[in-house]
């Protein structure tokens, strides 16, 4: 065999190798197709004391499911498990669960509060805000001045640095109105998976301990301050104003 036909041969063996080396790492790096993850909660009534709660789950991967939550934390009750059933059995199992958790105050589903119950107009009204990147507040509004209820935390990729776009979805009431859980949904997407979630948020509601925030002065008294105050200082928890 001459030399020159030696390494034609060779060139090709190494083209072919290359070819190969192309195909494998193409089929290695392309992005497997993102998985999704949706549950959706919604609150089906309190027990006597608003201790804890019946939740209704949505799971778009496993399925409808009834839970006993604990209300101050947000989480499953202790020794509280997961009941699935099929959307034909709902009435009924709903009806079973309740009874057996003693779940006696169906509650309410409201964004607003009754300042007055004879005057229609003397409201607050519940709304959720992001403030910040890694930060949403829960505020209110009496329609005269802003102020905030809560903070709450932003989910995070730890491995991307990715942050979740929250939103209020909305709120449950006591039949007492003392007792209010905010349900926040929070979607976290890096491109390789989507993670969409309810989370709960109680407050034993009082509206004087809502932390108002002070308007600024009119025009004409603003110059004034000006001379004799500091400038105050912005409230970074919200972003407009």
């Amino acid at each position: 065999m001459s030399v020159h036909a030696f390494d034609g041969r060779r060139a090709l063996a190494v083209r072919i190798a290359l070819a190969v080396c192309a195909l494998a790492t193409s089929a290695i790096c392309r992005p497997a197709a993102a998985q999704e993850s949706k549950i959706t909660m919604s609150i089906l009534g309190f027990n006597a004391d608003a201790s804890t709660m019946l939740v209704k789950l949505d799971d778009v991967n496993t399925g409808l499911g009834l839970r006993v939550y604990d209300v101050d934390t947000g989480k499953p009750a202790k020794k509280s498990q997961l009941i699935p059933y099929i959307r034909a059995d709902e009435i009924k199992t709903v009806k079973d669960v309740r009874k057996k958790n003693k779940i006696t105050d169906p509650g309410l589903e409201d964004t607003m509060y009754p300042l007055d119950p004879a005057d229609e107009t003397k409201t607050l009204s519940f709304f959720g805000v992001m403030a910040a990147k890694d930060r949403f507040v829960l505020a209110v509004t009496d329609k005269k001045k802003l102020g905030k209820i809560k903070d709450v935390d932003i989910r995070k990729d730890e491995e991307t640095g990715t942050l979740a776009k929250a939103a209020q979805k909305t709120i449950f009431w006591t039949t007492d109105r003392k007792t209010m859980v905010v349900i926040v949904t929070q979607k976290l997407d890096t491109g390789a998976y989507s993670v969409e979630g309810d989370e709960f948020h109680a407050v034993r509601f009082k509206p004087d301990e809502i932390q108002w925030v002070e308007g600024d002065p009119p025009p004409e008294e603003k110059k004034e301050e000006k001379k004799e105050e500091p400038k105050k200082e912005k409230h970074w928890w919200w972003p407009f104003g």
